[in-house]
Protein backbone atom coordinates (compact mmCIF):
# COMPACT_ATOMS: atom_id res chain seq x y z
CA UNK A 1 0.00 0.00 0.00
CA UNK A 2 2.81 2.39 0.92
CA UNK A 3 4.55 1.53 -2.35
CA UNK A 4 1.43 2.41 -4.38
CA UNK A 5 1.01 5.65 -2.45
CA UNK A 6 4.64 6.58 -3.14
CA UNK A 7 4.29 5.86 -6.87
CA UNK A 8 1.07 7.88 -6.97
CA UNK A 9 2.75 10.83 -5.31
CA UNK A 10 5.62 10.69 -7.80
CA UNK A 11 3.18 10.63 -10.75
CA UNK A 12 1.25 13.57 -9.32
CA UNK A 13 4.45 15.55 -8.79
CA UNK A 14 5.57 14.80 -12.34
CA UNK A 15 2.20 15.87 -13.73
CA UNK A 16 2.22 19.14 -11.78
CA UNK A 17 5.80 19.80 -12.87
CA UNK A 18 4.91 19.20 -16.53
CA UNK A 19 1.89 21.50 -16.25
CA UNK A 20 4.04 24.22 -14.68
CA UNK A 21 6.60 23.86 -17.45
CA UNK A 22 3.92 24.06 -20.15
CA UNK A 23 2.46 27.35 -18.91
CA UNK A 24 4.06 30.29 -20.74
CA UNK A 25 5.40 33.21 -18.78
CA UNK A 26 2.93 36.09 -18.62
CA UNK A 27 5.56 38.64 -19.68
CA UNK A 28 6.32 36.53 -22.76
CA UNK A 29 2.65 36.38 -23.65
CA UNK A 30 2.41 40.14 -23.35
CA UNK A 31 5.38 40.52 -25.67
CA UNK A 32 3.62 38.37 -28.29
CA UNK A 33 0.26 40.05 -27.72
CA UNK A 34 1.63 43.47 -28.70
CA UNK A 35 1.55 42.39 -32.35
CA UNK A 36 -0.34 39.10 -32.50
CA UNK A 37 -3.25 40.01 -30.22
CA UNK A 38 -4.23 38.98 -26.72
CA UNK A 39 -5.44 35.57 -27.91
CA UNK A 40 -3.06 35.16 -30.82
CA UNK A 41 -5.75 36.20 -33.29
CA UNK A 42 -3.24 38.11 -35.40
CA UNK A 43 -3.24 41.68 -36.69
CA UNK A 44 -3.11 42.03 -40.50
CA UNK A 45 -2.59 45.79 -40.19
CA UNK A 46 0.74 45.07 -38.47
CA UNK A 47 1.58 42.17 -40.75
CA UNK A 48 1.31 39.83 -37.74
CA UNK A 49 -0.17 36.42 -38.59
CA UNK A 50 -2.67 34.54 -36.50
CA UNK A 51 -1.05 32.12 -34.07
CA UNK A 52 -4.19 30.72 -32.46
CA UNK A 53 -4.91 27.20 -33.66
CA UNK A 54 -1.66 26.91 -35.60
CA UNK A 55 0.32 23.66 -35.59
CA UNK A 56 2.43 23.65 -32.42
CA UNK A 57 5.44 21.98 -34.01
CA UNK A 58 5.37 24.50 -36.85
CA UNK A 59 5.31 27.42 -34.39
CA UNK A 60 8.17 25.88 -32.43
CA UNK A 61 10.19 25.42 -35.61
CA UNK A 62 9.64 29.04 -36.62
CA UNK A 63 10.72 30.35 -33.23
CA UNK A 64 13.95 28.39 -33.49
CA UNK A 65 14.36 29.64 -37.05
CA UNK A 66 14.13 33.28 -35.97
CA UNK A 67 16.44 32.67 -33.02
CA UNK A 68 19.08 30.99 -35.16
CA UNK A 69 18.89 33.40 -38.09
CA UNK A 70 17.24 31.01 -40.52
CA UNK A 71 14.33 33.40 -40.86
CA UNK A 72 14.26 37.20 -40.73
CA UNK A 73 17.84 37.30 -42.02
CA UNK A 74 17.16 39.80 -44.84
CA UNK A 75 16.46 43.42 -43.88
CA UNK A 76 14.09 43.72 -46.85
CA UNK A 77 11.80 41.37 -44.96
CA UNK A 78 10.92 44.06 -42.44
CA UNK A 79 8.32 42.00 -40.57
CA UNK A 80 10.66 39.02 -40.35
CA UNK A 81 13.57 41.16 -39.18
CA UNK A 82 11.36 42.68 -36.49
CA UNK A 83 10.25 39.25 -35.33
CA UNK A 84 13.84 38.04 -35.28
CA UNK A 85 14.76 40.90 -32.96
CA UNK A 86 11.86 40.06 -30.63
CA UNK A 87 12.72 36.35 -30.52
CA UNK A 88 16.36 37.19 -29.78
CA UNK A 89 15.18 38.48 -26.40
CA UNK A 90 13.49 35.17 -25.54
CA UNK A 91 15.05 32.11 -23.96
CA UNK A 92 14.69 28.88 -25.86
CA UNK A 93 12.99 27.45 -22.78
CA UNK A 94 10.10 29.82 -23.57
CA UNK A 95 9.52 28.40 -27.04
CA UNK A 96 7.64 25.17 -26.33
CA UNK A 97 5.24 26.70 -23.77
CA UNK A 98 4.44 29.56 -26.16
CA UNK A 99 3.97 27.25 -29.15
CA UNK A 100 1.63 24.91 -27.28
CA UNK A 101 -0.27 27.79 -25.70
CA UNK A 102 -1.12 29.39 -29.03
CA UNK A 103 -1.80 26.07 -30.73
CA UNK A 104 -4.48 25.47 -28.10
CA UNK A 105 -6.24 28.81 -28.55
CA UNK A 106 -9.54 28.93 -30.45
CA UNK A 107 -10.65 32.28 -31.84
CA UNK A 108 -12.96 30.86 -34.50
CA UNK A 109 -12.79 31.27 -38.28
CA UNK A 110 -11.57 34.35 -40.08
CA UNK A 111 -14.11 37.05 -40.81
CA UNK A 112 -13.46 37.27 -44.55
CA UNK A 113 -14.27 34.55 -47.05
CA UNK A 114 -12.56 34.88 -50.41
CA UNK A 115 -13.98 33.79 -53.74
CA UNK A 116 -11.77 31.54 -55.82
CA UNK A 117 -11.91 30.13 -59.31
CA UNK A 118 -10.98 26.62 -60.39
CA UNK A 119 -7.47 27.64 -61.46
CA UNK A 120 -6.54 28.43 -57.87
CA UNK A 121 -7.69 25.03 -56.69
CA UNK A 122 -5.79 23.25 -59.45
CA UNK A 123 -2.61 25.23 -58.75
CA UNK A 124 -2.92 24.66 -54.99
CA UNK A 125 -3.44 20.92 -55.34
CA UNK A 126 -0.47 20.68 -57.69
CA UNK A 127 2.01 22.66 -55.60
CA UNK A 128 0.87 22.87 -51.97
CA UNK A 129 -1.45 20.01 -51.03
CA UNK A 130 1.20 17.31 -50.64
CA UNK A 131 2.70 19.11 -47.61
CA UNK A 132 -0.12 21.34 -46.38
CA UNK A 133 -3.08 19.02 -46.98
CA UNK A 134 -5.94 19.06 -49.45
CA UNK A 135 -7.84 21.47 -47.17
CA UNK A 136 -4.75 23.55 -46.28
CA UNK A 137 -4.94 22.29 -42.70
CA UNK A 138 -1.23 21.49 -42.38
CA UNK A 139 0.33 18.35 -40.95
CA UNK A 140 1.82 18.18 -37.46
CA UNK A 141 4.22 15.35 -38.37
CA UNK A 142 5.60 17.38 -41.30
CA UNK A 143 5.74 20.61 -39.26
CA UNK A 144 3.76 22.39 -41.97
CA UNK A 145 1.51 25.35 -41.27
CA UNK A 146 -2.26 25.42 -41.23
CA UNK A 147 -2.64 27.88 -44.09
CA UNK A 148 -6.37 28.47 -43.94
CA UNK A 149 -6.14 30.38 -40.64
CA UNK A 150 -3.64 32.86 -42.14
CA UNK A 151 -4.79 36.07 -43.79
CA UNK A 152 -4.30 36.25 -47.58
CA UNK A 153 -2.01 39.30 -47.46
CA UNK A 154 0.38 37.42 -45.18
CA UNK A 155 0.31 34.33 -47.39
CA UNK A 156 0.97 36.33 -50.54
CA UNK A 157 3.83 38.19 -48.86
CA UNK A 158 5.47 34.96 -47.71
CA UNK A 159 5.22 33.35 -51.14
CA UNK A 160 6.77 36.46 -52.67
CA UNK A 161 9.55 36.43 -50.10
CA UNK A 162 10.32 32.80 -50.82
CA UNK A 163 10.47 33.51 -54.55
CA UNK A 164 12.77 36.50 -53.96
CA UNK A 165 15.04 34.63 -51.55
CA UNK A 166 14.11 36.83 -48.59
CA UNK A 167 13.01 33.59 -46.98
CA UNK A 168 14.25 30.09 -47.71
CA UNK A 169 17.59 31.07 -49.26
CA UNK A 170 20.48 28.61 -49.35
CA UNK A 171 23.00 29.38 -46.64
CA UNK A 172 20.32 30.66 -44.28
CA UNK A 173 17.19 28.52 -44.22
CA UNK A 174 16.52 25.06 -42.87
CA UNK A 175 15.42 22.23 -45.16
CA UNK A 176 11.73 23.18 -44.90
CA UNK A 177 12.49 26.73 -45.96
CA UNK A 178 14.61 25.61 -48.89
CA UNK A 179 11.85 23.25 -50.05
CA UNK A 180 9.31 26.06 -49.79
CA UNK A 181 11.49 28.36 -51.85
CA UNK A 182 11.64 25.68 -54.54
CA UNK A 183 7.84 25.42 -54.53
CA UNK A 184 7.41 29.20 -54.67
CA UNK A 185 9.67 29.34 -57.71
CA UNK A 186 7.42 26.84 -59.48
CA UNK A 187 4.42 29.17 -59.18
CA UNK A 188 3.81 30.96 -62.47
CA UNK A 189 3.95 34.59 -61.44
CA UNK A 190 1.71 37.03 -59.61
CA UNK A 191 -1.59 35.87 -61.12
CA UNK A 192 -1.12 32.21 -60.17
CA UNK A 193 0.16 33.15 -56.72
CA UNK A 194 -2.96 35.27 -56.11
CA UNK A 195 -5.19 32.46 -57.39
CA UNK A 196 -3.63 30.05 -54.89
CA UNK A 197 -3.97 32.53 -52.03
CA UNK A 198 -7.60 33.25 -52.93
CA UNK A 199 -8.31 29.52 -52.99
CA UNK A 200 -6.81 29.09 -49.52
CA UNK A 201 -8.90 32.06 -48.38
CA UNK A 202 -12.01 30.35 -49.72
CA UNK A 203 -11.36 27.49 -47.28
CA UNK A 204 -11.39 29.81 -44.25
CA UNK A 205 -14.97 28.90 -43.32
CA UNK A 206 -13.74 25.44 -42.40
CA UNK A 207 -11.40 26.69 -39.62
Amino acid sequence: MKHRTYIGALLLAATLHAQAESAPDLARLQTCAACHGDRGQGNPALGAPRLAGQQADYLLQQLHGFKEGRRGYDTRDSHGAQMRAVVASLDEADFAPLAHHYAGQDVGPGSTLYQADSSGKVAYQGTCAACHGTEAEGYAHLKTANLRILDPAYLERQLSHYAQGLRGADGHADQHGIWMRGIALQIGGDAERKAIVDYIGSLAAGN
